[in-house]
């Protein structure tokens, strides 16, 4: 029994820490019994919630129930990025070396995309992209590769403000936003070329994750010279081929190493960082469902 169920609210809390504790989802009269509820109680509550995208039915005989997208994307959104950077930075090294360019992780937060992570080679300090700065939905390609598999609506949003025109070669007109984010969707890549600041590019690849959908990117930026050394598409598999071990690190399944779970332990507290929303304004309940669904 999970816990005493003294209020709607805490029947609705209650169910969904019964969900997040299963690995394969549970069934009504699984999480009726871990909630000390009636059977048609456990119901009601779990329609209601399916209803608000809170948590999601197997569609089979038996109708597990697991947690839903917009639960899992609040939780992501929510979250501090220092185990963020933790469990990533080993994955951005590395990638950096191998491209030998600057490499970097960035997220949706709200509708802006943030970047919360950035490696360097090693054979010199390149930079340029840095942590928890904002980037432009028109022009970086980190921000495309998301925004590109958002809901209409959510992409309105990000591009509602300013479009400031940087360079002779940034976009402003919506149709021709619209139509870097359609080819972004049909080749699975992003690229940004003298649209940012002229002589810089980037290339970036978008990160689905299951249940969750694209809320993150992966990427590379650097002098065009530099960056074209090599075609695109050999750097956009590159890319590709640390997906698998960064969507790992990102729903913390698995530690990257044991130095690196130790940091995770103790930095214990949470970041707050320009363009990141501040896990301590969660609930600790609710922040605890973190390791569950993740």
């Amino acid at each position: 029994m999970i816990r005493k169920s003294d209020s709607p609210l805490e029947r609705y809390f209650s169910a969904l820490e019964s969900i997040a504790a299963s690995v394969d989802g549970r069934s009504v009269s699984e999480i009726a019994e871990s909630c000390d509820l009636p059977i048609a109680t456990a119901h009601r509550l779990l329609q209601n919630l399916q209803h608000a995208g809170l948590v999601a039915s197997s569609g089979s005989k038996r109708r597990d129930y697991r947690l839903g997208k917009r639960l899992l994307r609040l939780l992501h959104a929510g979250s501090d990025t220092a185990w963020l950077t933790i469990s990533a930075q080993p994955i951005l090294d590395r990638l950096a070396n191998e491209i030998a360019d600057t490499c970097y992780l960035a997220r949706l937060v709200g509708h802006e995309v943030v970047s919360v992570a950035w490696a360097t080679p090693s054979d010199g300090l390149r930079g340029y992209v840095v942590p928890g700065h904002t980037l432009a939905p028109h022009v970086a390609a980190s921000a495309k590769a998301i925004l590109a598999f958002q809901p209409q609506a959510l992409a309105d949003k990000a591009l509602s403000g300013p479009l400031p025109k940087l360079t002779p070669k940034t976009k402003t007109k919506r149709k021709d936003i619209d139509k870097d984010y359609r080819e972004v969707r049909e080749n699975g890549y992003a690229t940004c070329w003298d649209e940012m600041e002229v002589g810089l590019g980037a290339i970036a690849v978008p990160i689905h994750l299951s249940d969750i959908g694209v809320i993150y990117s992966l990427g590379t930026a650097g002098l065009i010279d530099r960056l074209t050394r090599r075609p695109v598409t050999e750097t956009v598999e590159l890319l590709r081929a640390a997906l698998e071990p960064m969507i790992r690190a990102l729903r913390n399944r698995e530690p990257v190493d044991t130095a690196n779970q130790r940091a995770v332990d103790d930095a214990g507290g949470f970041s707050d960082g320009p363009g990141t929303i501040d896990s301590r304004k969660i609930p600790n309940r609710c922040a605890a469902l973190v390791p569950c669904l993740l």
